[in-house]
């Protein structure tokens, strides 16, 4: 392995480690979660389970949904994702025990907790992304969609987004008669995270240039 490979290893960790204290971050704002982590959040208030395990069922799924799609087009590389979701998972115990005395007072302070969830977020994705290893559940789900229905992969992502969203609103509603994890804060996170990812991968490109990086 060399230098070259060890850099774009530690660059993925440390982006799924940061990826995942912004989401824990985003669970303390109380006016909505991230639209990635809404389902799995309102699943751990419906069933008293823990986020990150409620994470990592989430995940199985989207890998299965990636097979499901693609079928013979299916890329066994892609099961690189599982010990990824088991780190991310582990992560998200972590940073969701880093957090959990925080509490914020005010509403105004719910939307400081708010914002700076999506800046962290949105760092952490850029790191993931332009580190050019592999990719996380959520991301690989788009992607296999995007492939197979010939929707561009950003306009998929919006789509996807919006379902989890959906997804998550309907289980709260069912749940407990009105919106708990799925407010104004999911809808923020939603437009923004990916203005924070455009950002933070211009960065990235002038702290490590890379004439092979194409994303932007």
């Amino acid at each position: 392995m060399n230098r070259d490979h060890v850099k774009r290893i530690a660059m993925f960790v440390i982006g799924l480690f940061v990826m995942t204290f912004g989401i824990a971050l985003s669970t303390k704002a109380d006016i909505g979660t991230t639209p990635i982590s809404s389902i799995p959040f309102v699943l751990s208030l419906t069933t008293g389970v823990e986020l990150y395990l409620t994470t990592f069922a989430l995940n199985i799924g989207l890998i299965v949904l990636q097979y499901l799609v693609l079928r013979k087009d299916f890329s066994y590389v892609s099961l690189l994702q599982l010990p990824v979701s088991i780190v991310f998972s582990f992560f998200t115990k972590i940073t969701v025990d880093l957090v959990s005395g925080w509490s914020p007072q005010s509403y105004v302070e719910c939307w400081i907790y708010a914002v700076l969830s999506v800046v962290i977020l949105g760092a952490g994705v850029a790191l993931v992304v332009n580190s050019r290893t592999t990719m996380v559940p959520g991301e690989g789900a788009v992607l296999a969609l995007s492939i197979k229905t010939k929707v561009p992969f950003s306009r998929m992502k919006i789509i996807f987004d919006v379902t989890n969203i959906s997804i998550a609103a309907v289980i709260s509603l069912i749940s407990f008669g009105g919106l708990q994890g799925v407010r104004e804060g999911t809808i923020f996170a939603a437009l923004t995270v990916g203005i924070v990812v455009r950002y933070t991968t211009r960065v990235i490109k002038r702290l490590f240039p890379d004439p092979e990086n194409k994303i932007s």
